[in-house]
C-alpha cells in the first residue's frame, strides 16, 4: 500500500508545473539595478561616440577618395586625350615623312641620295648637299624615336591611372562596407527595443510606483505592491486566435523567416487590427512604451499567480488602452492588435512585424525592464495549439 501512495505522489509531482524560483526584490535593488544602467549607459554612450567617431572619419576618407577618383578619371580622360592629339601628330609627321621620302625615294636605295649629292656644281655645294642629306636622314630617326617614346609614356600613364582608380574604388568599398557595420552596430546598441535611457526612467517611474502603493526601501516589491491582487490562474490575452510564431528565446525562428534570431514570446494571430487584447490575469500596469521601432505600442502589467509574482508584455498594439501604475484584471482591455498597417514594411514605424498579430511574452518575477532575460515560453503556462493547426478561445 505504501509503494502505491508512493507512486500516486511521484506521478502528481511529474505533472504538477514547477514555480520558477524568483528572488525578493526591493526599491534598493532598482536603485541599484538603475546604477547598474546609467554604467552601462556611460560606457554604451562612449562606444557609441567612438562609433561615430569612426564612421565620421570613414566618411570623410570616402570622400577624399571619391574626389581622387574623379581628379585620376579626369586625369585619364586627359591622357586618352593627349593620345589622341599625338596620333594625330604623329599622322601629320607621317605625312611629312612619306613626302620627304617620296622625293628622296629611299625605297630604291641610296641612288638618288648619291645623285643628289654628285650634282653639286662645287666642292662647297657637294659639302652642303650631303651635310643636308645627313641632317635630313638623322631627323626621320630621332623624329620617329621621339614619337614612339611619347605614346609609349602615355599609354603606361593611362595603365598607371587604371590601376590607381580600381585600388581606390577597392578600398572605397571597403571603407563603404565598414561604414555600413558600424552604423548596424550603432543602431544596435538599444536594450531590448527601448533605450537604456528610457528603462532608466522607467525604474525611476516604477520607484514611485512602488511607494505610492505603499512598498517601503527594503520591503519586497512583488508582494507589497500587489495590493492584495493575487490572482488563481491565467486567462488567453484575445476572445480567440491561432499561434503563428513560436517562442524560441535567443534561437532562430525557423517557422517564421529562418533568419530572424530572438523571440521571447509567442506570436498570436488570426485576428484583424483592432481587436481588443485583454490582460491575462489580474495586476496592474507596469510600464507603457508607444510606437517603439521594434514592437510598436507595448504594455507590461505585473501579475502574482498563486503566490508567484509574473510579468506579461503586450507588443505590436495599435492603440493602447491603460497607463502606468492602472490596476487591471482579465476584463481589462489593455490596447488593440496591431502590426500590420504600424509595419514598417506597410509605411509604419514598427520593423519587427510584418502583419497583424499580438507578441505575447512571459517572464518571471516583477522585470518590465531586462524582461527578455526572464522570460519562459508561454506554453508552459497555456495550452496554446499548434502553429496554424487550430484555435484557442477564452
Amino acid at each position: 500500500m505504501k509503494k502505491v501512495i508512493f507512486g500516486i505522489i511521484t506521478f502528481l509531482f511529474l505533472f504538477i508545473p514547477c514555480s520558477i524560483k524568483v528572488e525578493a526584490k526591493t526599491i534598493n535593488d532598482i536603485r541599484n539595478q538603475i546604477k547598474e544602467l546609467e554604467a552601462k549607459q556611460a560606457q554604451n554612450d562612449n562606444s557609441k561616440k567612438l562609433t561615430q567617431d569612426e564612421i565620421d572619419q570613414y566618411t570623410a576618407d570616402i570622400a577624399n577618395l571619391t574626389a581622387s577618383i574623379k581628379k585620376t578619371n579626369d586625369e585619364v580622360a586627359e591622357a586618352e586625350k593627349s593620345i589622341i592629339e599625338s596620333q594625330d601628330q604623329i599622322e601629320n609627321k607621317r605625312d611629312q615623312i612619306n613626302e620627304m621620302m617620296r622625293y628622296l625615294q629611299v625605297s630604291t636605295g641610296e641612288n638618288v641620295y648619291l645623285e643628289y649629292i654628285f650634282e653639286a656644281e662645287n666642292y662647297t655645294d657637294f659639302i652642303y648637299r650631303y651635310a643636308l642629306v645627313s641632317q635630313m636622314s638623322d631627323y626621320n630617326n630621332t623624329l620617329m624615336d621621339e614619337l614612339a617614346v611619347i605614346i609609349n609614356d602615355l599609354e603606361t600613364k593611362k595603365k598607371d591611372l587604371a590601376a590607381k582608380q580600381a585600388s581606390m574604388d577597392a578600398e572605397k568599398q571597403e571603407l563603404t562596407n565598414k561604414t555600413i557595420a558600424l552604423q548596424s552596430n550603432l543602431s544596435a546598441m538599444t536594450a531590448e527595443g527601448t533605450t537604456i535611457a528610457e528603462d532608466i526612467e522607467d525604474l525611476r517611474n516604477e520607484i514611485e510606483m512602488y511607494k505610492n502603493r505603499g512598498c517601503s526601501d527594503n520591503q519586497d516589491v512583488t508582494t507589497c505592491g500587489m495590493g492584495g491582487m493575487n490572482s488563481t490562474g491565467w486567462t488567453y490575452p484575445l476572445m480567440s486566435g491561432c499561434v503563428t510564431s513560436e517562442y524560441v528565446g535567443n534561437g532562430n525562428r525557423e517557422d517564421w523567416t529562418g533568419s530572424v534570431s530572438g523571440h521571447h514570446g509567442i506570436d498570436l494571430g488570426c485576428n484583424s487590427e483592432g481587436t481588443p487584447v485583454y490582460a491575462a490575469a489580474s495586476g496592474y500596469v507596469a510600464r507603457v512604451v508607444y510606437r517603439s521601432s521594434c514592437g510598436g505600442n507595448m504594455v507590461w502589467v505585473y501579475h502574482t499567480v498563486n503566490g508567484v509574482p509574473y510579468t506579461t508584455v503586450y507588443m505590436h498594439m495599435l492603440s493602447i488602452n491603460v497607463s502606468t501604475g492602472q490596476s487591471v484584471n482579465t476584463s481589462t482591455v489593455v490596447g488593440t492588435v496591431g502590426g500590420g498597417s504600424t509595419s514598417y514594411y506597410n509605411g509604419g514605424y514598427d520593423t519587427c512585424t510584418s502583419g497583424a498579430h499580438l507578441h505575447f511574452g512571459m517572464a518571471s518575477g516583477h522585470n518590465a525592464v531586462g524582461f527578455n532575460s526572464y522570460s519562459f515560453n508561454p506554453r508552459e503556462l497555456f495550452s496554446f495549439p499548434g502553429v496554424y493547426s487550430g484555435y484557442f478561445s477564452r
